[in-house]
């Protein structure tokens, strides 16, 4: 499944300057549901769109267009489809934060949307005012209010802003290189212990641990952001859009 050339509805208040956000969706009726639901959560004058997927993506077609980009999955057999869906909008688009949406019960398997280049991955029952909480609680992440930029700085060995250089390891340096490289900006327990020079097979994985959580807690002390999330069973991912290579 993929992208319609065509967007349901187009927000009067969108300007260039200030990005805003898709809700995309089987139908458009379901599309158009869930933007009412976002539009609780920000603040006026947000563009707002809303849009039905099919087979019919153009490559580029949202390109660098969003803040972030919502995925309503609301069919079980469509798990698997979407997540196509999602690998090819992260390919197109590296900046939105990408959040896939995921309603009706039954299991699903986060890891696989987060490897396919979702950032988050919302599990609500039904597409009503119960998921209003966990809709809040995205708009009110560190991630949507973000309002620093990073500069990596390989060179130097060293992370900065605009008024604060925090100094940092080579394998500091050379691990949030890494996260920054790839587009769903997540690295392994097994790709960040061959980042640290570490045995891939037999590696002390309290010690990969206790230096993701150093360099986390360096970033905060000096910055104050949580810089580096933990992904349960597999790895680690960069907030995105935090840190840029010079």
């Amino acid at each position: 499944m993929m992208l319609t050339g065509n967007l349901a509805t187009r927000s009067s208040h969108q300007t260039n300057d200030a990005p805003g956000v898709l809700a995309l969706a089987r139908t458009r009726a379901v599309a158009e549901h869930f933007r009412a639901l976002i539009a609780k959560h920000v603040q006026t004058g947000l563009a707002l769109e809303a849009d039905s997927f099919t087979s019919s993506y153009q490559p580029n077609e949202y390109h660098g267009a969003y803040r972030a980009i919502f995925i309503v999955i609301d069919t079980p057999q469509a798990l698997e489809d979407n997540l196509a869906l999602v690998e090819n909008l992260r390919t197109e688009n590296l900046k939105p934060i990408i959040c896939a949406v995921i309603t009706g019960r039954g299991a699903h398997n986060k890891i696989k949307y987060h490897l396919a280049g979702a950032d988050f991955c919302i599990k609500l029952n039904t597409l009503s005012d119960e998921g209003g909480e966990l809709l809040s609680e995205f708009f009110s992440s560190e991630e949507w209010l973000r309002d620093i930029d990073l500069i990596l700085d390989p060179t130097r060995i060293c992370l900065s802003d605009t008024s604060k250089k925090l100094d940092i390891s080579f394998a500091e340096m050379k691990i949030l290189e890494a996260f920054s490289q790839t587009s769903n900006h997540i690295l392994s327990h097994d790709e960040i212990a061959g980042i640290m020079g570490l045995n891939t097979h037999f590696y002390d994985p309290r010690a990969l641990e206790k230096s993701i959580s150093r360099l986390r807690g360096k970033i905060k002390d000096v910055y104050g952001t949580n810089a580096i999330q933990s992904i349960r069973g597999y790895g680690y991912r960069l907030m995105r859009g935090l840190i840029s290579t010079a």
